[in-house]
């Protein structure tokens, strides 16, 4: 997993950005317990031959060292869920309590219905005319504050990504307008300048033999510049020819521009050689 990237003049930031990229460090790091834990939960099934295309391959006293080892380590998980608790506590005291919400509104109710004059004249009596009443106010309407966000996955299974091409996706789920993806562009996602963004993505690859050297991913835009710069995923292509392997990156992106017009996003082959994406997920949240 690549080092996440920061903002420049990072000592300009104000406190309510330097506590927003603290809470997005704390989601990193469960995101990447999260990937041990997955990790030890396979080490139990090859070792118990339950992973397909495997079989029993080991004597109770190795099932028994491989269990004692699984169970150290969600121990140490453990301990660090402890700390991570603890750190998201405090980040937690100094944030800024939220306005309160203002109570929901109620409509006025409508004025009675006039009611008739008595005619003093004898019968047949006509009364004066009524106005009619006036229309009730509208129901107030609800204020929409939910954050954008888009997850996506590739676009297919066991699909070969050649060199110095852009990653296709299709949509798992979306929420706002300022983050859109199109099936008539698979590879791009068109970001709102207006916000900064959350993006991490996870990739399961691997490489055909021979393979050697160094594999470059980057996340590339369109035009370049209207993002701050983030750090590229690199990667040995020597373990990846060895079987297949979890790629993991985050980074988050500030604009460098409040105009309003948007930017492409977009997954970029950019070193290495071609690679079999044999499953694909990328999260894109607003901050």
């Amino acid at each position: 997993m690549s080092m996440p990237s920061f903002p420049p003049n990072g000592a300009d930031m104000t406190r309510e950005e330097a506590l927003t990229m603290i809470i997005a460090s704390i989601a990193m790091e469960e995101l990447a317990l999260s990937h041990i834990l997955n990790a030890e939960g396979e080490k139990l099934q090859y070792i118990l031959g339950t992973l397909p295309g495997t079989f029993p391959c080991a004597s109770p006293q190795d099932v028994l060292a491989v269990n004692k080892s699984v169970t150290s380590l969600v121990e140490a998980v453990t301990q660090n869920q402890m700390l991570l608790k603890n750190k998201l506590d405090q980040v937690l005291e100094f944030c800024p309590h939220p306005s309160p919400a203002p109570p929901p509104c109620k409509p006025e109710p409508c004025p009675p219905p006039c009611q008739p004059n008595p005619c003093p004249c004898p019968p047949p009596c006509r009364p004066n005319p009524c106005p009619p009443p006036e229309p009730c106010p509208p129901p107030c309407q609800a204020r929409c504050c939910e954050k954008n966000a888009l997850q996506l996955i590739g676009q297919r299974e066991e699909m070969l990504w050649n060199l110095g091409c852009r990653l296709p996706w299709r949509q798992r789920s979306h929420l706002g307008k300022d983050i859109r993806w199109n099936k008539h562009t698979p590879t791009q996602i068109q970001l709102d300048l207006k916000h900064a963004y959350m993006v991490q993505f996870t990739l399961n690859v691997r490489a055909a033999v021979p393979a050697e050297g160094t594999g470059t991913i980057l996340l590339h835009q369109s035009p370049c510049g209207a993002f701050t710069d983030t750090l590229p995923l690199r990667f040995s292509m020597e373990r990846l020819a060895c079987g297949s392997q979890t790629l993991q990156y985050a980074a988050v992106l500030y604009p460098r521009t409040d105009s309003g017009c948007e930017a492409g996003l977009s997954l970029l082959l950019d070193g290495g050689s071609p690679l079999c994406v044999e499953r694909a997920m990328m999260d894109i949240v607003e901050l």
